[in-house]
Parts: C-alpha cells; sequence; structure tokens
C-alpha cells in the first residue's frame, strides 16, 4: 500500500524495517539513473521540470540543477573522457612565460572532450545523479522516472549494446558490525533469487561491474561463529573483493567508516566515501509498466527483512554450510528463491 495515497499499487512506496537513521529522520535513498537517447540537456530539463531550480553547465556534457526541492542533481555522459580534466582546471599558474600554455592545455582539453562526447553521445549513457532523499519521498523519483521514459529514454532492453543501470544508496541503520554484516549476509543469499527476480540483462552479465561476490566469501561470512570487529569485518571483504566491480559495492561504506584500509587496498578515485549500500545489480527498463525505482525498493527490502530476523538468517547461514555453492548444483539456487519467496513484499 502507498505510503502516502493508502492506494495499493505495485509502484508503493513501503517503509523499511529499520525507518530512521542514526539522527532520528527518516533514511535516506539516492538514486543514479543510466540511460541512452536523451543528451545531457534535454534530461537536465525534464529534472528542473519536476523538482524546480536551476540549471547551471559545467561543460558541453555536464548539468548540475541546484536550488530545487530536492537538490542538488548531476545530469551528465557518464565517461571520464568527455569532460575536462579537473585537475587541469585546478592549475593556477602566474609565472607570464607559462601563462598562455597553460591556458592553451585547458582550452584544447576542454575542446577536445567536446567533441568526444558529441562524436559519442549515442554510445555512452547518460546519467542522472538525485542527491539523497528520505524514502517516503522515493515517489517522487519514481515519477521522474516515468518523466524519462516518456520523453524518449531508452534503457538497458531497448539497445544490442545497452548495458544500463539503476543503482540505489541506501543509508545503513547505523555504523556498527551488528548495523551492517547481517544486512550484507541477507544479501549474499539472497543474492540469485534477486539475479534471477531482475532478470539481468545479459549484455550488463558480460561486463565486470556487477560480478558476484566469491562462493568462498559467502561461506567465510556465514560461517558459524563469525563475529569479526569493524577492522575485521572491512579486512575480510576486501582480502576476497579488492574491487568496486560488485553488484552490492560496499567500498563506499568501508571507505567511510576506515578510508585508510580501503585506500590500501584500492587505489581508484571514484570510490567516494557516504554511509551507504551501494546496490548496483537493476537494470534500467522504461519499457515496462512496473519497473523502476519503488519496484527495486520493494526487492531490497526483502534483504533488509531477513537480515532484521536474525533466527531464519542464522537458519540460512548454517543451511548454506551444508550445501554445494558450485552453480550448476542448484543448492544455493533453491536456498535463495526460498528465502526470497518468504521474504519478499
Amino acid at each position: 500500500m502507498d505510503v502516502v495515497t493508502g492506494i495499493p499499487t505495485k509502484s508503493a512506496i513501503y517503509p523499511p524495517p529499520v525507518p530512521a537513521g542514526q539522527d532520528g529522520s527518516h533514511r535516506r535513498v539516492g538514486l543514479e539513473f543510466e540511460f541512452a537517447a536523451l543528451r545531457p540537456r534535454d534530461a537536465a530539463e525534464l529534472v528542473r521540470d519536476r523538482f524546480g531550480g536551476e540549471i547551471r553547465q559545467n561543460n558541453p556534457h555536464r548539468y548540475t540543477i541546484e536550488d530545487g526541492d530536492p537538490s542538488p542533481f548531476r545530469v551528465e555522459l557518464d565517461a571520464q573522457y568527455v569532460h575536462p580534466n579537473d585537475r587541469l582546471r585546478e592549475i593556477d599558474e602566474t609565472r607570464p612565460w607559462l601563462t598562455d600554455l597553460v591556458t592553451w592545455i585547458k582550452e584544447l582539453d576542454a575542446e577536445t572532450s567536446r567533441i568526444l562526447g558529441d562524436l559519442a553521445g549515442d554510445l555512452i549513457p547518460c546519467e542522472i545523479v538525485a542527491p539523497p532523499i528520505e524514502w517516503p519521498r522515493l515517489m517522487e523519483m519514481e515519477t521522474l522516472y516515468r518523466d524519462l521514459g516518456h520523453a524518449g529514454a531508452a534503457g538497458t532492453d531497448e539497445g544490442l549494446l545497452y548495458a544500463f543501470g539503476l543503482h540505489l544508496n541506501i543509508e545503513v541503520t547505523g555504523e556498527t558490525v551488528d548495523d551492517i554484516l547481517p544486512t550484507l549476509q541477507a544479501y549474499l543469499l539472497l543474492s540469485p533469487w534477486l539475479r534471477s527476480d531482475i532478470r539481468v540483462d545479459g549484455m550488463r552479465r558480460a561486463f565486470p561491474y556487477i560480478d558476484p561476490f566469491p562462493a568462498s566469501y559467502l561461506r567465510h561470512i556465514c560461517r558459524p561463529g563469525y563475529a569479526p570487529d569493524i577492522d575485521g569485518m572491512i579486512a575480510d571483504y576486501l582480502s576476497f573483493n579488492d574491487t568496486r566491480n560488485r553488484e552490492l559495492d560496499m567500498l563506499p561504506l568501508f571507505a567511510h567508516l576506515r578510508a585508510d584500509l580501503v585506500r590500501a587496498a584500492v587505489d581508484d578515485p571514484r570510490v567516494k566515501p557516504r554511509p551507504a549500500f551501494h546496490w548496483r545489480l537493476p537494470n534500467t527498463l522504461f519499457s515496462e509498466r512496473h519497473a523502476g525505482p519503488a519496484a527495486e525498493w520493494r526487492r531490497w527490502l526483502a534483504v533488509e527483512r531477513l537480515a532484521r530476523d536474525r533466527e531464519a538468517l542464522a537458519e540460512a547461514c548454517r543451511e548454506l554450510q551444508t550445501l554445494s555453492t558450485f552453480p550448476l548444483s542448484g543448492d544455493l539456487q533453491r536456498l535463495s528463491d526460498r528465502l526470497g519467496a518468504e521474504y519478499r513484499i
């Protein structure tokens, strides 16, 4: 049932088991939409028309929408090489004999980036990065998602080479092992069900960005008596997963908690610390009526519901140890499907 209108609908925004965050307010969710067939300027105008604010052009292929509610949004072509180099822009050269050279290099970099973006715009996804909003407002993101589809945005299933994702960044309930580990365990147990229920696009599976977790890591963190401290939990994760390429990317959360540990294992400036689970698995689909943020939020809630049922979670972890995790055996898939059927909304 929709928490705002009270009308039963497949697009309802259901409350999480723990509605409030550490500060007592509603937990926040940030969304990222990847799509094709709309230019960044057109997508920025849709955001402004829906939420208000002012569009600011940062470069030919990146816009921010500020002073709306919520804000700020960022809309851009999702490839580093079509944007001017930030490090070049930071150079402030005052020596007369170098000033003209530095200015020329900056102008050349900006023009080259613009041309590359213009030429490759149909192949590079456009991305909207929304600001974190309180979860009851997710229906507003559902509406923006519909706006994009009606305006002609193309999703994952509308092009052979499209591998577009709908990412959710879900604020954690707290920053202790007891807050984080059960959700991570529940996610790994439900991952096979989630992948089949979402019907992850074949092109997206072909790329490494949403690789599943190693079965060895699943067994490791679900073994009886596993009770690490925060440093041990993060170190264990990094020893099995020293990469951003996971369907549930924990690096932003762990960088928020222990930046030194993460930086020592993963030297990647794209890892941005934030107190949230970065869920990258869902497809971007505009062609299916009930696909979108609300549907993916409901799927995520199955993870949180299992995580909160500590007795059932412990029993599932014990059962896992008796099963074959070799994919062709089907044992893990059957366990995951059973849990998904029980905890889905």
